[in-house]
């Protein structure tokens, strides 16, 4: 199976099909109904956790409005951002230099 990338365009919506036996898809959940939208997060989520897709990808396919709505939907699903300690030391400086920045403007 070849690896592609294909880049969609804003807006431009794919529908996929998927057969799923009457067995397999009673045990999903009750409700027929929500089958689509479960496989449609559980594939995000893999294609997140893979690093496939970005969190902002992750945020057009799911329909999520904010930042924050994706983290909910992340750690609801026990999926964390990776925050290395090389972010943090990163964060810090940055902290450090607007504070810098807002003593000397007062």
């Amino acid at each position: 199976m070849s690896k592609k990338k294909s880049y969609a365009k804003l807006g431009v919506k794919m529908e996929v099909t998927v057969h799923i036996p009457d067995t397999i898809g009673a045990r999903l959940g009750n409700d027929p109904e929500a089958i689509p939208r479960w496989l449609l997060e559980k594939a995000g989520l893999e294609a997140y956790r893979s690093g496939e897709i970005s969190g902002y990808e992750l945020r057009l396919m799911l329909g999520l409005k904010s930042r924050l709505e994706l983290d909910a939907f992340l750690k609801m699903h026990g999926v964390y951002l990776e925050y290395t300690e090389e972010d943090f030391a990163h964060d810090a400086e940055t902290s450090r230099q607007l504070k810098r920045q807002h003593a000397q403007s007062e």
